[in-house]
């Protein structure tokens, strides 16, 4: 076992000796309080600042207001997302831990990671999907292509010699670049980053030529002409950018790829208080402040009651499955 691997299993079993001291705590309160009757906690699996931070936090506010009972976010990094779900598989199933889920951990990394230490299937129960977003296919400034056609030409006329930067190895957007990698016949590099942030940088500083890029987060550097955007893998074309064509007008077909958050707990939860969860955040999905934030920049917001947020998840694992097989990547250590 090497050290990489040693500190991660560290990680985890820290973050699950918190939580579960939080779990104790927390249910000392009394039996039969209605609930909530204390502070909840919302385990966000990735560092502050990011995106999925920032929904984390959103969501957090808002439950506060509804329930209320402060919300607390716990950031559990690492592993792309894997420490921080793991932690909340191992949180008592009492509705005081609740995980911010995203498409990796629950819908992708079982396909591209050898080992994970939880199972996305079995170890939580869905509670409501927050927001989705297409991915688009952003360029930097200095690569001489100014459409998806050019670049597609230029990539073929220098084999090995463009670079795609992604979240990291195993993650939705490398199996989204080495499928269109695959469908093209084209060859360009992996460059893998350690999150979503450090790789919008390397395209933003020239250091990678392009990336597969969640809609929302993109939209700023393209608005701003940081970064063309050359293609979004979505059904139809976005209201947001009209001359940017689907990944089917350029010649990618079933290549409609989208990023998504939501709220889960623990596996084993009653059924009362994921109602009632999902009955809030329901609620906050439809106040205006939010829907904004979400659908601004091509994001859909989320309007699911577990069952279909449950039927949500199931669909895209077996999207992602065939993607990942598609892609052929090696599956993470």
């Amino acid at each position: 076992m090497n050290a990489q691997h040693r500190y991660s299993r560290l990680s985890i079993t820290l973050a699950m000796l918190v939580i579960g001291g939080l779990a104790v705590a927390n249910t000392s309160s009394g039996a039969g309080a209605p609930y909530p009757d204390h502070p909840l906690h919302l385990i966000v699996p990735y560092p502050q600042g990011g995106g999925a931070d920032h929904w984390g936090r959103l969501v957090a506010a808002k439950l506060s207001e509804s329930l209320g009972q402060q919300v607390i976010v716990d950031n559990i990094p690492g592993k792309g997302g894997n420490n921080g779900t793991a932690a909340a598989a191992g949180a008592a199933p009492d509705g005081y831990t609740l995980l911010l889920g995203s498409i990796g951990p629950l819908a992708v990394h079982q396909y591209t990671y050898s080992s994970l230490p939880y199972d996305p299937d079995k170890n939580f129960v869905p509670i409501a999907l927050l927001e989705s977003s297409p991915l688009l296919l952003v360029t930097s400034l200095d690569v001489q292509a100014s459409s998806a056609a050019e670049l597609i030409g230029l990539a073929r006329s220098q084999p090995g010699q463009l670079s795609y930067a992604s979240n990291g190895n195993g993650s939705p957007e490398q199996v989204a670049g080495e499928v269109f990698k695959r469908r093209l016949d084209v060859d360009i590099r992996h460059l893998p980053f350690d999150g979503a942030g450090p790789a919008r940088k390397a395209v933003l500083a020239h250091q990678a030529a392009m990336m597969f890029d969640v809609c929302k987060a993109a939209m700023p550097a393209v608005r701003s002409g940081q970064e063309r955007a050359l293609a979004v893998a979505a059904p139809k074309r976005l209201a947001e950018l009209p001359q940017v064509p689907t990944f089917a007008e350029i010649g990618v077909p079933r290549y409609e790829l989208r990023v998504w958050t939501g709220v889960l707990a623990p596996a084993g939860t009653p059924a009362a208080i994921v109602a009632k969860l999902n009955r809030s955040i329901q609620d906050i999905l439809k106040t205006p402040d939010v829907r904004k934030e979400i659908t601004d920049e091509g994001g859909e917001a989320g309007a699911t009651t577990p069952a279909t947020f449950t039927a949500f998840i199931r669909a895209e694992r077996s999207h992602w499955s065939a993607l990942v097989n598609e892609s052929g990547i090696p599956k993470v250590m």
